[in-house]
């Protein structure tokens, strides 16, 4: 995980988020956050859902699930959580 450059570890701080994995499979956290594993591995879960579907549906299915769901039933989001055990 690389440490999130200004703008985006200001949305990461806006959003109460830790990390983003961006479409070019990049993933950024929080500072002190480099070491979590289990958050680590929820981010991969999204690697693996942009490799699967493409950077650009990966993109607009996030944008229609967080409209549809909200974030925290989101299809992927929920996926990711299933698999690295994170709650």
């Amino acid at each position: 995980m690389t440490p999130a450059p200004f703008l985006i570890l200001w949305f990461l701080q806006f959003s109460g988020a830790l990390a983003l994995t961006a479409p070019w499979k990049v993933i950024y956290c929080r500072p002190g956050e480099e070491g979590n594993i289990p958050l680590f591995t929820h981010e991969c879960v999204h690697i693996q859902q942009i490799e699967r579907d493409g950077a650009i549906l990966f993109t607009l299915k996030v944008l229609w699930y967080l409209l549809r769901y909200g974030y925290a039933n989101s299809p992927y989001e929920v996926e990711a959580r299933n698999i690295s055990g994170i709650t």
